[in-house]
C-alpha cells in the first residue's frame, strides 16, 4: 500500500515552514508597565527566551553563560526589570539594555548592588515545577499539554478541560480506568462486571474507546478494540479535553479524547512497595522504583510493577494482570532530553459477554431477580490479552528558544479470545437462554510516529506559540472467527439454577479470517497568539488515511477492499484572561472518523464529521490552589450509518445525532490536608435523523450526571497521620438506542479510610481502606442488545499496606 507522492513534498514544506518561523526574531518596543507571565520551569536559556517572547524583546543569551542552569520560572504580574531579576536572581547574571529593546545576557559585575524585586503575587500553596505532562501537587493541574501538544496554562485553552492527578488517584483508591474518570463531568462510563475489562466510555453524548478517544503519553493507545486493558498504577495523570480534537490529533469521536501519561523517571528517588487484598479474594503487589543512575546526573531509570490474582463478582471470571514498565530518561545536556517508554502487560479476564436480559433485571420477572454473580456464558470461555509496547520521548531546544519533538511507540498485541453469551432474548419457559460460542483470537503491530516543532516569536505587539508537526500511523493485524456451540447437554443455561460443563463443538467454514492494514499521515499547524490578556487559539490539519482488508468471509467469500480518505479539520477559540483569575471563552472545533462499511452497492462511507460550538468561564483565584470550570456545548455528528429501510441487513449513510449540554467541574486542595472535587452534567442528546430511531435518545446516555469527593487528613494531635474521604457518584437514568428498556438512576457511595504509621515509630508505613459501592447498590446499565442490560459493579472493599523508603 502506497501513499500519494504529494503526500512527502507537503510534509518536507510544513516542515520547512516552521524551521524557518523557528529563526525569526521580530523587534518590539521595550514595555515599561507591568504585564502578566506564566513562565514554567526549565534550562535557564529556554525560560529566559521564554520570558523575552511573551515581553516582546530581544535577548541575545551566550550558550556558555546558562550552560547547566536550570530555573524555577514563575507566574506574576510584574515589570520587566523585576521579571529578569526573578528568573536571574542568584544566578550571577543580568539582562543589560543595549536599547530598542535590545538586551543582552552579561555575568553581573562582583561590586554591583543588590537589586530590589517589586512584589510579585505567586501561589505559595503550589509547586513551580508543575509541567503539563509532569506530576500535579494535590488535585489541581494549572498545565496541560492535552488540548494544544504545548505546554499551556489550562485556562488559556478555549475548550473544557479536566485533569485526574496522581494524588486524586491514590486518594480515591483507583483501580482500573472507568473509576479514575467516574468523577469527571461529561463522561459515562459503562461499568460492565466481569467483562473483558477494555474502557468503554461515553463522552458529551457519543462512545469513545480506544481507536477514537484514548491515547497514552500523546498518541493513540492502538487500532486493536480488543488489547486496552490500562494500568492505572502505572499511570502519572490523566487528561480530558471534551469536545472535537482531530485538529491535533485526527481521525477520533466528537465527544473529546483522554490522555493517559505514564509515569516517568523524576530527578528525586522515588521507592514505593505495596500489598493488597480485598473482595472477590483479590491479592495484588505493586511496586514503583526510580532513582539516579550516575554520578553526573544525566541518567535516571523508573520501573513499575503490578501483579495480581483476583477473582470479580461473576462465577468464572478472573481479573490476574502482570504489569511491568521500566522506563528511562537520559539528560545529555540542557539541550536533548531521551526518555524511553516500555510496558509488558498480560491480563486474564473472562470470556463471557455479560448482556442479562432485562427481564430479570430491569423489569419484573415471576422467577424473580437474576443474581449478579450468574457467568452467562460457558465456563471454558476466556479472554487474554498479551501487549508489549516500547517507545521514545525525544526533546532538542535550540538557542533561540525553540523546541524539536519526537513521540513514537511500537506495540504489538496477542489477544486469545473465546467469547460466549446468551441469545438475545429468553427462551419461552422465561428462565433459561441458548449460549453460543465464538473463537475469535486477533494479533496486531501497531506503529505510531509524532514529530511537531514549536517555539514563540512576536509580530508587533501580537505574541505568538507556534507549533508544526506531522504525525504517522501504520496498523496491521490477522483475525479470524469461528461458531460454535457448547454440548448439547450445556447449550441451555437455566439463569435462575446454572449448571456448566461439557466441551465444545465447532463448525466450519471460518466466519472470518481476513488481515486488515491502516495507514494514516496527519499535518498540522497551530498558533496561540496572545495581546494583553486575550489569548486566540487557531489552528488547522489535513488527515489521509488508508485502509484494506483482504481474506474470507464464511470460508467462500472472498474480501478485497480498499478505503482512502482525507478530511481537513479545524479550531478557533478566543479566551480573555482577567486579573481576578475569570477567563471566559468561546471556540469553534470540527472532527472526523472514518467508516470502513460499505451500502448495498459496495460503496464505501464517507467519514462521519463532528462539529462543536463551546462556550464557557474558567476561574482560578490568585493566590488559590483552586478551579472552576463551567461549559456550554453544542455538538453534531452526520453521515452516521442508520438501517437500510429497503434492504434489511444493510446500512445506509444518511444519520445525524445532536448533543447539547453544559458541564461544572470544581477543584480544589484549600489545604496540603483538605481536598475537594464536585461536578455536573446535564446533556441533551437526540437522534436527529435516522431510518428508524429518529426523535430517540442515544443508548446509555442520561441527562443528568453528578459527582462529589472530599478527603482530610489530620495532622495534629493524637489522630495526626489519620485521613479519610467520602464519594457520591449520581446517575440519571439512561435507555436502550431503541428507548424500550430503561435503566434507573442511583447514586453510589465511596470512601476510604488511612493510617500514616509514622507517627507510631515505623516511617513510610501507610495501611488503607477503600471500598466502592460501598452500601452494595444494585443498578443496571443498557446492554448491547435490545433487551438487554448490565449489572452494575456491586461493592468492592480493598486494604492496602504501602512502604516507602
Amino acid at each position: 500500500m502506497r501513499f500519494s507522492p504529494g503526500w512527502s513534498s507537503l510534509a518536507c514544506a510544513v516542515h520547512g515552514t516552521a524551521l524557518a518561523l523557528s529563526v525569526l526574531v521580530s523587534p518590539a518596543s521595550m514595555a515599561a508597565s507591568t504585564q502578566h507571565f506564566a513562565i514554567p520551569p526549565g534550562p535557564l536559556g529556554q525560560v529566559l527566551s521564554r520570558f523575552a517572547a511573551t515581553a516582546g524583546i530581544n535577548l541575545a543569551i551566550d550558550p556558555a553563560l546558562v550552560q547547566g542552569r536550570q530555573s524555577q520560572g514563575f507566574e506574576g504580574d510584574v515589570s520587566l526589570a523585576t521579571g529578569f531579576a526573578r528568573l536571574l536572581s542568584g544566578s550571577g547574571l543580568r539582562a543589560a539594555s543595549q536599547g530598542a529593546g535590545v538586551y543582552v545576557l552579561e555575568p553581573l559585575p562582583r561590586d554591583d548592588a543588590a537589586i530590589e524585586i517589586d512584589p510579585i503575587q505567586v501561589d505559595a500553596t503550589r509547586q513551580l515545577q508543575e509541567s503539563g505532562t509532569g506530576p500535579v501537587a494535590g488535585y489541581v493541574a494549572r498545565r496541560t499539554t492535552v488540548g494544544t501538544k504545548t505546554d499551556t496554562p489550562i485556562n488559556e485553552i478555549p475548550q473544557s478541560i479536566s485533569v485526574i492527578s496522581r494524588d486524586e488517584m491514590d486518594q480515591r483508591g483507583v483501580q482500573d480506568f472507568n473509576s479514575a474518570v467516574a468523577y469527571t463531568p461529561g463522561i459515562r462510563v459503562l461499568d460492565y462486571a466481569g467483562g473483558q475489562g477494555a474502557p468503554d466510555i461515553f463522552m458529551r453524548g457519543f462512545r469513545a474507546f480506544n481507536l477514537f478517544g484514548i491515547y497514552q503519553d500523546g498518541l493513540r493507545t492502538g487500532f486493536n478494540q480488543y488489547d486496552t486493558n490500562f494500568e492505572t498504577f502505572g499511570l502519572e495523570r490523566v487528561d480530558v479535553i471534551k469536545g472535537p480534537a482531530s485538529v491535533l490529533y485526527g481521525q477520533m469521536a466528537p465527544g473529546g479524547l483522554v490522555n493517559m501519561t505514564s509515569k516517568r523517571p523524576q530527578e528525586t528517588p522515588i521507592r514505593h512497595v505495596e500489598v493488597q487484598g480485598g473482595s472477590f479474594e483479590r491479592r495484588q503487589f505493586g511496586l514503583d522504583i526510580g532513582d539516579q543512575l550516575d554520578s553526573a546526573g544525566t541518567l535516571f531509570g523508573r520501573v513499575v510493577v503490578i501483579q495480581r490474582d483476583s477473582g470479580t463478582q461473576v462465577d468464572h471470571s478472573p481479573d490476574d494482570r502482570t504489569y511491568i514498565a521500566p522506563s528511562l530518561t537520559w539528560k545529555p545536556d540542557d539541550a536533548n532530553t531521551l526518555t524511553l517508554l516500555s510496558s509488558y502487560n498480560k491480563s486474564k479476564t473472562g470470556g463471557s459477554e455479560q448482556s442479562y436480559p432485562a427481564i430479570g433485571t430491569v423489569l419484573k420477572s415471576p422467577n424473580g431477580r437474576i443474581d449478579s454473580d450468574i457467568n452467562l456464558g460457558w465456563k471454558g470461555s476466556y479472554y487474554h490479552v498479551e501487549t508489549t509496547s516500547i517507545g521514545a520521548l525525544y526533546e532538542h531546544l535550540f538557542d533561540n528558544g525553540w523546541k524539536l519533538q519526537q513521540n513514537l511507540r511500537y506495540m504489538h498485541s496477542k489477544v486469545g479470545f473465546l467469547s460466549s453469551g446468551p441469545d438475545e432474548v429468553l427462551n419461552d419457559d422465561g428462565r433459561t437462554q441458548d449460549v453460543g460460542l465464538q473463537y475469535r483470537p486477533k494479533s496486531s503491530d501497531t506503529f505510531m510516529l509524532d514529530n511537531n516543532i514549536q517555539g514563540s516569536f512576536n509580530t508587533g505587539t501580537l505574541q505568538h506559540t507556534l507549533i508544526a508537526g506531522v504525525d504517522y500511523s501504520h496498523y496491521d493485524a490477522e483475525e479470524i472467527r469461528r461458531n460454535g456451540d457448547p454440548d448439547p447437554d450445556f447449550e441451555m443455561l437455566d439463569l435462575y439454577n446454572p449448571v456448566y460443563g461439557g466441551g465444545a463443538i465447532w463448525y466450519d467454514p471460518l466466519q472470518r479470517d481476513t488481515r486488515s492494514k491502516m495507514q494514516q499521515v496527519g499535518v498540522y499547524v497551530q498558533d496561540q497568539i496572545k495581546l494583553d490578556r486575550w489569548a486566540l487559539t487557531i489552528g488547522g490539519r489535513e488527515d489521509w488515511v488508508e485502509g484494506h482488508e483482504q481474506g474470507l468471509y464464511f470460508g467462500t467469500e472472498h474480501v478485497d477492499t480498499q478505503q482512502r480518505d482525507h478530511k481537513f479539520t479545524g479550531r478557533v477559540g478566543l479566551a480573555y484572561l482577567f486579573d481576578n483569575g475569570i477567563t471566559p471563552y468561546a471556540s469553534y472545533s470540527t472532527s472526523f472518523q472514518p467508516n470502513p462499511d460499505t451500502d448495498m452497492a459496495g460503496v464505501l462511507f464517507k467519514p462521519t464529521e463532528g462539529k462543536q460550538y463551546e462556550v464557557g468561564l474558567k476561574y482560578q483565584p490568585p493566590g488559590s490552589n483552586s478551579s472552576i470550570t463551567v461549559s456550554a456545548f453544542d455538538l453534531t455528528q452526520k453521515n452516521v450509518t442508520t438501517a437500510d429501510p429497503l434492504n434489511s441487513g444493510f446500512s445506509v449513510q444518511s444519520g445525524e445525532v445532536r448533543s447539547r449540554g453544559i458541564e461544572v467541574e470544581g477543584k480544589a486542595s484549600l489545604t496540603p490536608n483538605l481536598n475537594v472535587l464536585a461536578s455536573y452534567a446535564y446533556t441533551d442528546a437526540k437522534i436527529t435523523e435516522d431510518t428508524r430511531y429518529e426523535g430517540n435518545t442515544p443508548r446509555a446516555i442520561p441527562r443528568h450526571t453528578a459527582a462529589g469527593w472530599l478527603d482530610y487528613t489530620l495532622d495534629t494531635g493524637v489522630f495526626a497521620g489519620v485521613g479519610a474521604g467520602i464519594g457520591l457518584r449520581y446517575m440519571g437514568s439512561s435507555q436502550n438506542i431503541q428507548n424500550t428498556v430503561k435503566a434507573a438512576h442511583y447514586t453510589l457511595t465511596d470512601a476510604t479510610l488511612r493510617y500514616d504509621l509514622s507517627n507510631v515509630g515505623l516511617t513510610g508505613t501507610k495501611i488503607s481502606i477503600t471500598g466502592t459501592n460501598l452500601f452494595d447498590k444494585r443498578y443496571f446499565e443498557p446492554g448491547f442488545y435490545e433487551n438487554s442490560v448490565l449489572y452494575g459493579n456491586r461493592r468492592n472493599v480493598i486494604a492496602t499496606l504501602a512502604f516507602d523508603w
